[in-house]
């Protein structure tokens, strides 16, 4: 069966959940993505701040900082008052190995 003959047997509500999970697998990972570039860029903010700063809606980063941490690429700071928030909030800082 070829992929054509398979994408006109699909139905069409089910071909559109496919490519809305696709969509929202690409829109995950560009969001990891630019948390990760700002963290690089600016070690030490927040996640609030880092949403600022990218233009992200505020609870981006609060999901996907925590996936770039469990993935070893960023880490956690010690917590101070966030800029946005007045609140007491973690920090975010990249993870250098050292060779």
């Amino acid at each position: 069966m070829s992929v054509t003959s398979f994408t006109l047997q699909m139905p069409r509500n089910r071909l559109q959940q496919t490519f809305d999970e696709i969509e929202s697998v690409r829109r995950s990972a560009s969001q990891r993505h630019l948390c990760l570039l700002e963290v690089w860029k600016r070690p030490g903010h927040t996640a609030a701040e880092i949403a600022t700063l990218t233009g992200l809606a505020r609870y981006v980063p609060s999901r996907r900082l925590p996936e770039l941490r469990q993935s070893g690429q960023i880490k956690c700071g010690p917590e101070r008052e966030c800029a946005v928030t007045g609140n007491p909030s973690m920090t975010w800082f990249p993870c250098v190995e050292n060779n």
